[in-house]
């Protein structure tokens, strides 16, 4: 079986967690090099996946010819300076989701991939996620009818932009969960958006000195009549069974799918000090094994798969670029109290 080289670019949380491992495991990918700013933290990931090349600056990573390809995981508003270089170096690029923060950095994005012929992947894991997944195959079945209305609730407890993320000030739910509910409202319709509505409140994340907003709730109409609404918050409280909540319901003429993957109670722990709802879809990854199991893990895998065998890429520039500006457009709204028209 042939081999090609990848690197990851920023192995905090997710690239570290995740990414490493996959590219480690992976058969026909080998973890040439990481690379992340904390030269201690970069050292740690190299140490459990025995890399031999560990870089603080990313440049040094992506002049490695035995490099075909590179994730990156850095930071929500961390994206365009990183993939472009990488686009102009000639690799293959995965992008944690969101693409960019700013249409102008989408763009830019997309034009470096398009000039160098690279593979552009953003990882909308959730589209291999299982419920959401067999939710595709029943609407292109025409088993709801006409799809006419999408709910969508993706929120984080209090613990993730107060202590998980250090860098939520420069973020907020909507970018870090609505790229995700959004894309799958997108990709579930098979349609684009064309007017956003939106508000937003803050004021409990900034008495805790994270300069976030709380939660936004935008309502999104599509070209073809449907209608999406999508709820993101970053305070429910830590007493929750589980740091995410994730809902969505979908009604068609002839039919409704109900989903709820964080709390469904397939698997329920109870503690001395504590009840909490197990992940089972997400990722049970096995630390000593080569196998991967999670959807979380499955998307990355279909990155490598499209490097190796040169097969679609999961979720496309395009597709994420168009995320990026119907965010920006809800966040226009919320500020404004205006509805926003989408080009």
């Amino acid at each position: 079986m042939k081999r090609m080289g990848f690197g990851v670019i920023g192995v905090g949380i997710v690239g570290g967690a995740w990414h490493a491992h996959v590219y480690h495991h992976m058969p026909g990918a080998e973890l040439v090099a990481v690379c992340d700013i904390n030269a201690e933290r970069a050292r740690e990931i190299a140490d459990k996946y025995a890399v031999a090349h560990v870089y603080t600056d990313y440049r040094d990573l992506l002049a490695r010819p035995d490099i075909a390809a590179v994730s990156i995981a850095t930071p929500d508003f961390a994206h365009r300076e990183i993939a472009v270089a990488a686009a102009e170096a000639g690799k293959h690029i995965l992008v944690e989701k969101p693409l960019a923060m700013t249409v102008e950095d989408a763009e830019a994005i997309l034009a470096a991939v398009k000039a160098a012929g690279v593979k552009l992947m953003v990882d909308f894991h959730n589209r291999v996620n299982p419920a959401f997944a067999q939710t595709k195959e029943a609407v292109d079945n025409g088993e709801l009818g006409e799809l006419k209305y999408i709910y969508a609730r993706l929120s984080n407890t209090s613990f993730v932009p107060t202590q998980m993320l250090p860098w939520a000030s420069r973020s907020s739910a909507l970018w870090f969960l609505a790229s995700h509910t959004l894309d799958m409202s997108c990709w579930l319709l098979g349609d684009r958006p064309k007017r956003v509505y939106a508000v937003s409140r803050s004021g409990v994340l900034r008495e805790k000195g994270i300069d976030a907003p709380d939660f936004h709730v935008a309502i999104v109409e599509f070209e073809r009549g449907a209608v999406a609404t999508l709820e993101n918050s970053w305070i429910l409280p830590e007493t929750e069974p589980n740091v995410f909540n994730l809902k969505m319901e979908l009604l068609g003429s002839d039919g409704a799918i109900y989903i709820n993957t964080s709390d469904n109670r397939t698997v329920e722990k109870y503690t001395r000090d504590e009840i909490s709802l197990p992940d089972t879809l997400g990722f049970t990854l096995d630390a000593d094994s080569a196998r991967l199991s999670g959807f979380v893990l499955e998307a990355i895998a279909r990155f490598v798969d499209a490097v190796l065998d040169d097969v679609p890429v999961l979720a496309t520039g395009e597709e994420a670029a168009l995320v990026t500006a119907v965010l920006c457009a809800v966040e226009q709204s919320a500020r404004t109290g205006q509805p926003v028209e989408l080009d």
